[in-house]
């Protein structure tokens, strides 16, 4: 997975170049796969979630020589920062996909970029985002789409710190943002965000992890 940071462009502009001039010149270096997220607006004002307002892009690159090299100069002009990772990859629960490569998935993306909490050994961190939170999540939460991303290692100089990289969607733009509907309801709403809340307290570092409002398309699937 390489990580994009945008270069002072709107939104749109970053999003449109990241589809029609980035992507097909990835696609010309013949990956197996090619996926991408990207924000292509401004996140919405009134939420829960603390979107970051940077635009940013993650191109989930499937390489069946296992080597990433050749995408590095394509990516490296696109922006002033980039990062790459080796990820363990799994979908705790994934979509029946119905719309072609090349089409938005129609469905916002809560993406979300992990640190774990101080302290707490990568094993450990493992384990209770896997084994505790992944669970909880698939209960409260109206999730269609879970993407995890576990970082096993960087692949180009100077990448940014991260533990893991998440891609989550519902159904709905409404499911996502609203939060009786994302929370289990309105009875249940508060209960279900202190537990969440008392969760990932456990085990991810909140001033260091970011969330962003994104939009995904499956280049070539």
């Amino acid at each position: 997975m390489f990580v994009l940071r945008g270069n002072g462009e709107s939104h749109q502009a970053w999003g449109d170049r990241m589809r029609n001039e980035v992507s097909p010149e990835l696609l010309n270096l013949a990956p197996s796969r090619l996926q991408l997220t990207v924000t292509e607006a401004p996140p919405p004002k009134l939420t829960l979630f603390p979107f970051k307002p940077e635009p940013i892009a993650i191109f989930n690159v499937y390489d069946e020589a296992e080597d990433p090299s050749r995408f590095l100069d394509v990516l490296q002009k696109a922006a002033s920062s980039v990062s790459g990772y080796e990820v363990e990859e799994s979908y705790p629960v994934t979509y029946d996909r119905a719309w072609s490569d090349g089409e938005p998935t129609p469905s916002p993306i809560l993406l979300t970029m992990l640190r774990r909490k101080a302290g707490l050994s990568r094993d450990e961190f493992i384990r209770r985002w896997c084994d505790g939170h992944t669970p909880l999540s698939l209960e409260i939460h109206p999730l269609w789409y879970y993407q995890r991303n576990i970082v096993c290692g960087s692949v180009t100089d100077r990448a940014d710190e991260q533990d893991g990289i998440v891609l989550e969607a519902c159904p709905t733009r409404s499911d996502l943002l609203n939060p009786a509907r994302f929370f289990g309801g309105p009875l249940k709403m508060l209960p279900n965000m202190l537990r969440v809340a008392k969760d990932i307290s456990g085990f991810l570092d909140m001033r260091k992890t970011e969330t962003f409002y994104a939009t995904e398309y499956h280049i070539r699937s």
